[in-house]
């Protein structure tokens, strides 16, 4: 049902790198950590969800448990990150949130992807 929908993650990142204009390859490296941090775990969600939602008790709690992973993504993430989120190692505020863009749009991937699972029932 879902080959169809292109997911689209390398797409942002390039997108986002091109409108960075940037030749800072140590961000460049960051960022494109980020996207793919980003796109395996929500991948994994996307897929685990899949999977879940053929059991009716899990089927119940899809709700909590996609807040549940939601927050793990973001302490896992700003675990990764720490360094240049939190000014430990220098970056531009600008540089800064521009990490947190893939969280963005990565999180809006995953709940139409969620949303569609739950809704399938």
């Amino acid at each position: 049902m879902y080959s169809r929908v292109h997911f689209g993650g390398h797409d942002f990142f390039f997108l986002h790198q091109f409108l960075l204009a940037d030749d800072n390859l140590s961000f460049n490296t960051l960022l494109k950590e980020a996207y793919i941090f980003h796109f395996i775990f929500s991948l994994a969600v996307i897929i685990t969800f899949q999977l879940l939602s053929k059991n009716e008790k899990a089927f119940t709690q899809l709700g909590f448990i996609y807040m549940g992973t939601l927050v793990f993504k973001i302490a896992a993430y700003t675990a990764m990150c720490y360094p240049q989120l939190m000014g430990d190692q220098y970056l531009p505020r600008f540089y800064r949130a521009s990490l947190l863009i893939p969280v963005f749009v990565f999180l809006a991937l995953e709940v139409f992807f969620v949303s569609k699972i739950i809704q399938r029932r």
